[in-house]
């Protein structure tokens, strides 16, 4: 019960759910519909592990400007492709917002502000 209470509330934003939908939309055009969705499955997977260590996530040094330090996680979605999960954690509130999911295979220079 102790345990519960420690959780943090995972909170993705409108624009990382639009990254999102466009990463599954490219894999759904590139991957047959199992393999895709087995991919979409474990992105979200790897996400729902930030509710219990937010703070795992490498420092995101675009962002240092910011008010809040973002961080991210990588996903792997293949050997030559990986999946930046960006976001930044509320710690008084204990929340935990996703800001974008970006394909690292894309310029940087494009990560959503």
């Amino acid at each position: 019960m102790e345990e519960q209470e420690s959780l943090y509330q995972i909170i993705i934003t409108e624009p990382a759910y639009e990254a999102f939908f466009e990463i599954a939309e490219y894999l759904h055009d590139h991957y047959s519909d199992s393999r895709a969705t087995e991919i979409t499955s474990q992105l979200f997977e790897m996400v729902s592990t930030l509710n219990k260590h937010p703070e795992r996530g490498t420092v995101e040094p675009r962002f240092k400007h910011r008010l809040y330090e973002y961080r991210f996680i990588l996903f792997n979605r293949h050997r030559r492709a990986d999946i930046k999960i960006i976001y930044f954690i509320d710690s008084e509130e204990r929340k935990v917002f996703i800001t974008d999911f970006f394909p690292t295979e894309k310029d940087d220079k494009k990560i959503s502000e």
